[in-house]
């Protein structure tokens, strides 16, 4: 029997910014991988996405010690850092979705999947 494929949450540090998507995938890695094939052109980092696909091809995620479906992975993109951070999410409820979103409006983050450098609370 194949195991149902899970939902991650990519925390993506990349350029100044700081960017959260999601995708489903059997791991974390091909999850991520996958997001990274198809995200859309509207972040200012998919410019590097090629560098980001060869640099995380033979990657593992690490998982976080202490912490359960959390991992990160981290590297250079040409000569720009990468960190990322990959939270196995469930198979997104949409209860969960709600929670999330109700979040980010509390933060004023409601239309914006971007935080950037200048951006303070």
């Amino acid at each position: 029997m194949r195991r149902k494929k899970a939902r991650y949450t990519f925390v993506i540090e990349f350029l100044g910014g700081t960017y959260v998507h999601q995708a489903t995938g059997d791991t974390p890695e091909t999850a991520l991988r996958e997001y990274l094939r198809f995200a859309s052109e509207d972040d200012d980092w998919t410019a590097y996405r090629v560098d980001l696909l060869q640099a995380l091809a033979d990657e593992k995620a690490v998982p976080v010690e202490g912490c359960k479906g959390v991992w990160c992975i981290s590297g250079f993109a040409g000569d720009y850092l990468f960190l990322i951070h990959i939270v196995e999410t469930g198979n997104g409820s949409s209860e969960g979705q709600r929670i999330a979103e109700a979040q980010m409006e509390q933060f004023g983050a409601a239309e914006s999947r971007k935080w950037g450098w200048g951006d303070r609370w």
